[in-house]
C-alpha cells in the first residue's frame, strides 16, 4: 500500500494493476494487485501502467485509470517523472507557473510534448484503451466555455442545473466505496436509460436517444452525430413529460452500429440518483 503521489515507475513494472483504496489528492492511497486483464463492469476503480509518446518522440511511463475512457477527467493520465508526476487533467483553473513547472519536470518545452499519444498496458474488455492529449484540462475550462453560449429564443421552460462538489484531481470516482473510504458526490457508474434528446451545435440539429449515462455524461444513440470541439446543447424529454436542458461537449464518435457520440456534460445531472435510481446497472 502506499500513497498515489509516491507511485514509481518501477512500481508500475513490477505490479501494472493497482486498486484505488480511497483518500484525495496527496493522500490518495493505492495497492498493488495481481490482475493482468480489466473490465467496465469492475465494481472497483483501478490504475494501470500506461506507456506515453511525447510529440518529440521520446517516450515514458505512466498511468491512467482506463476502465471509463469516455473522459480525461476520468482517464486521468498522468506521467511518471523523476521530479513528480505529470498531470494532464486538474479540477481548478490551470495555473501558468504551475504548468510551467510541470513541463520542466520533463525537460522539454510544450511543443516538443503535444500532442502526446497514449496506450494502457492492460487490456479492458479484450481492448487497450489509447488516444492522444492536446494540453491539459480542467473541469472549470469546459464549465467556463460551456456558459458562454448564449439561451436559445425559443428556449422552453427545464430543470435547472445545480451547484455540485467537483471530484479532487488524482482521485477516481468509486464504483463501489470499500471500507473506511470516503464516500463522493461524483460516480463513473453508468446506467441504463431511453429517453428521447434533441440537440444543436451551430447551425447543425439532430435528435437521438440518450442512454448509459453517468452523472458527467451519456451515450447519444443517432444517425446525426455532431463534431468534437465545440460546445453542444442537449434538450432530454423525462419520462414524466418534463425537459432537462444541458450543456457539454462531445467527446467520442461511434461509427459503427449502434452510431452516435459519447457526451461530457460540464455539470453533474441535477437530482441524478432521482432520475436514475438503483446502482446494480454496469459501470
Amino acid at each position: 500500500m502506499k500513497r498515489l503521489v509516491d507511485l514509481t515507475a518501477e512500481d508500475l513494472a513490477s505490479d501494472p494493476v493497482w486498486r484505488y483504496e480511497g483518500g484525495a489528492g496527496p493522500s490518495a492511497i493505492v495497492v498493488p494487485v495481481a490482475m493482468r486483464a480489466l473490465s467496465r463492469s469492475d465494481d472497483e476503480v483501478f490504475l494501470a501502467a500506461t506507456d506515453f509518446e511525447l510529440f518529440d518522440g521520446s517516450r515514458h511511463a505512466g498511468f491512467c485509470f482506463p476502465a471509463d475512457d469516455s473522459g480525461i477527467d476520468y482517464l486521468q493520465p498522468a506521467i511518471i517523472a523523476p521530479s513528480g508526476h505529470v498531470n494532464f487533467w486538474t479540477d481548478g483553473p490551470t495555473d501558468p507557473e504551475e504548468l510551467a513547472a510541470r513541463w520542466r519536470s520533463l525537460g522539454k518545452a510544450p511543443g516538443d510534448i503535444f500532442p502526446v499519444a497514449f496506450q494502457c498496458r492492460i487490456p479492458v474488455d479484450g481492448s487497450f484503451v489509447s488516444g492522444w492529449i492536446s494540453g491539459v484540462e480542467s473541469s472549470r475550462d469546459l464549465t467556463l466555455a460551456i456558459r458562454e453560449l448564449p439561451a436559445p429564443a425559443d428556449a422552453r421552460p427545464a430543470v435547472p442545473l445545480t451547484e455540485v462538489e467537483r471530484a479532487p484531481a488524482a482521485r477516481p470516482a468509486p464504483a463501489r466505496l470499500r471500507e473506511g473510504a470516503t464516500p463522493d458526490s461524483r460516480t463513473a457508474r453508468r446506467r441504463k436509460a431511453e429517453m428521447t434528446v434533441e440537440f444543436s451545435q451551430g447551425d447543425f440539429h439532430g435528435t437521438g436517444v440518450a442512454e448509459n449515462v453517468s452523472r458527467r455524461g451519456m451515450f447519444v444513440r443517432t444517425a446525426r452525430t455532431p463534431g468534437t470541439g465545440p460546445p453542444l446543447r442537449l434538450t432530454v424529454n423525462l419520462p414524466d413529460g418534463r425537459q432537462l436542458v444541458l450543456t457539454g461537449r462531445v467527446v467520442r464518435e461511434a461509427g459503427d452500429s449502434p452510431s452516435g457520440f459519447g457526451l461530457r456534460l460540464a455539470e453533474d445531472w441535477p437530482n441524478y440518483d432521482t432520475l436514475f435510481p438503483g446502482s446494480r446497472n454496469r459501470r
